[in-house]
């Protein structure tokens, strides 16, 4: 079967009671881990690690119900969703795990050469964990005092 992430989570314990809801649907789900991986490889804190996936054949259907399901009942609100498409389909950090050497990477974002990012996988869009905070600025862009 090939697998297609249909929400990400930080812990473990809101995505097994979709992944029991999907399969009451008939939807075979799939609890991925990389919590541990991320650590040893990014040298960082463990985040968008959890992931529920399902069958590529089933994914539409699963999103579907997994968007009705959050209307009524609010069962996505702990998932990670992108800012820009609501998808729930996020990478941290920025870059897949197949990339050619993620522990370079690693080391240069530990050291302070490039920031760990949020990635959706639907519309490319990355954002930062923390939001940095820009001070107000007159109208030439001088710090208002």
């Amino acid at each position: 079967m090939d697998m297609v992430t249909v929400a990400t989570f930080n812990d473990f314990q809101p995505a097994e009671p979709l992944k029991r809801r999907l399969e009451e649907a008939g939807i075979k789900g799939d609890i991925h881990d990389e919590r541990k991986l991320q650590k040893y490889w990014f040298m960082s804190e463990t985040l968008a690690g959890i992931r529920l996936r399902v069958d590529k054949h089933e994914y539409e259907r699963a999103r579907g119900l997994l968007a009705d399901w959050d209307r009524s009942d609010g069962v996505l609100r702990d998932a990670i969703h992108c800012p820009e498409c609501g998808s729930s389909r996020v990478e941290y950090p920025q870059f897949t795990r197949k990339f050619v050497s993620p522990s370079v990477y690693a080391l240069l974002c530990k050291l302070g050469f490039f920031e760990k990012k949020f990635y959706c996988e639907e519309c490319h869009y990355t954002w930062a964990v923390r939001q940095k905070i820009q001070p107000a600025t007159d109208l030439l862009g001088w710090p208002k005092k």
